[in-house]
């Protein structure tokens, strides 16, 4: 089991490879080890979004939770960002949160959380995994103290109040009046969207919200197209689009043109900045961003000019968390989505949307014209297929070597070329960034067909020269 409980949990399809029977070991090995040391019962909170898959899955961690003695409270549909904020004011001791992020609904995934909503640590993890029943498990308790299960369905309505506060929404006097369109991605934000930014004295659109428990993901982050077109029609001031677990978000400007993450970056940057009456201003001179090594060049050029220390760390939020308590850093973004804040201890699409909100609404600026403080660097990614015996084994290829190394010598200087191999699947995404779209477009169609030819994806073809 502990090459299976990675530091994000345990993923795969659900029923088949995420199991009831492993869950229920899970719950039961999560509540003995948080509880083995303390001297009460160890209080387990557990969300969920709306996959299908989700309440079976969570009804099995129940059972093992109180197998092991602990308490499930079950907070219902609720992304994982906004149990780890009502975790950081209220007295549980682990959070468990089944949701897959932007995968279809045919895979789940669960993520833990420690005291405090934070990522557990790898202590933690191995703690919880030698205690699996293929190490050396624990009885389980008795009838006499086995644990219990409550359901709370006013969670929701708590994350909203405690997010407010964090927010500082003024009670009275409201600043001034925007009108968004929120795109849910018929996942877990659905339930509370809409209440959420109305209470930003905001004119909502709603968007896929009406999760079935298969049409998670059709939407959102992933499909944005219908949300710049509502944007657009609805003269909206601007759009937010999440994925199925709510950890990430991607805005819509009043055009309908996409601000990805880093945009979103430069834009908070930016308003530290021109604060210079707020401690703030100083202190992200001094502390910096911690940024994924995917973030676009265009913020890396635009923390250079703007002298902002930046450290850069793995395309992870929990990397990026834990850097920013390292460096004490203000603010960090994972390079593919989400924002991460030292005041919350997830990242949450929902408050990341209403900061930008916030600020549009303080300096009365469009989103497309606080967005130019930044100019992204094209960028384009294509998929490469390889044959399965390639896995891994392409990266020492001296063949495919070659090709990479003569790739970024056509790249230059001001050019970036990063190569990732899907976990799951016999599948590389190439992804090139430089200053000339075309350019980059077709060494990264070369790149990707060289590398597939040698790594068994096609035959009978020669390699193109990419110089």
């Amino acid at each position: 089991m502990s090459g299976i409980l990675k530091p994000d949990g345990l993923r795969g399809i659900a029923m088949s490879e995420l199991r009831c029977d492993l869950l229920l070991h899970l719950g039961r090995a999560v509540a003995q080890a948080i509880g083995r040391n303390a001297d009460h019962q160890p209080v387990i909170y557990l969300c969920h979004d709306p996959r299908r898959s989700a309440e079976p899955l969570e009804a099995a961690l129940c059972a093992g939770i109180c197998t092991g003695g602990g308490i499930a409270k079950c907070l219902g549909v609720l992304h994982p960002g906004a149990m780890a904020l009502l975790m950081t004011a209220e007295d549980a001791d682990c959070g468990i949160a089944l949701s897959a992020d932007d995968a279809p609904y045919e895979i789940n995934a669960v993520r833990l959380f420690a005291k405090g909503g934070l990522p557990m640590t790898r202590d933690r993890l191995d703690a919880i995994a030698s205690l699996m029943p293929a190490s050396a498990a624990l009885p389980a308790k008795s009838h006499r103290n086995c644990g219990t299960i409550t359901h709370e369905p006013d969670a929701a309505a708590r994350w909203l109040r405690l997010a407010g506060m964090r927010l500082n929404v003024p009670q009275e006097n409201p600043e001034r009046r925007l009108r968004i369109a929120v795109d849910c991605a018929h996942g877990a934000a659905s339930p509370s969207a809409e209440l959420f930014f109305r209470q930003l004295n905001a004119e909502v659109l709603m968007l896929h919200r009406t999760p079935d428990g298969m049409n998670i993901n059709r939407g959102g982050v992933c499909h944005t197209d219908s949300l710049a077109e509502v944007v657009r029609a609805q003269y909206c001031d601007a759009g937010f689009a999440f994925d199925g677990s709510c950890g990430r978000v991607i805005a819509v400007d009043e055009t309908g043109e996409l601000i990805d993450g880093s945009r979103q970056l430069a834009i908070f940057c930016q308003a530290m900045l021109d604060d210079a009456q707020s401690p703030q201003s100083a202190e992200l001179l001094l502390s910096g961003a911690v940024t994924g090594d995917r973030t676009n060049l265009g913020f890396l050029r635009y923390a250079r000019e703007h002298s902002i220390p930046l450290t850069q760390t793995q395309t992870a939020p929990r990397a990026v968390m834990e850097m920013m308590r390292e460096r004490s850093a203000l603010i960090g973004f994972d390079g593919v989505g989400c924002i991460c804040f030292p005041d919350l201890p997830a990242p949450d699409g929902m408050m990341t949307a209403a900061r930008l909100l916030r600020i549009m609404q303080r300096t009365g600026r469009t989103l497309s014209a606080l967005a130019e403080v930044m100019e992204p660097a094209p960028q384009v990614t294509v998929p490469v297929p390889i044959a399965p015996q390639w896995r891994e084994i392409w990266r020492n290829d001296p063949e495919i070597y070659g090709y990479i190394k003569e790739c970024r010598t056509a790249l230059g200087a001001k050019g970036r070329l990063m190569i990732r191999e899907h976990p799951r699947e016999p599948l590389l995404t190439v992804t090139l960034e430089g200053s000339d779209f075309m350019r980059i477009n077709e060494l990264a169609l070369v790149l990707g067909e060289n590398i597939s030819l040698t790594a068994g994806g096609s035959s009978g073809e020669s390699p193109r020269a990419l110089i």
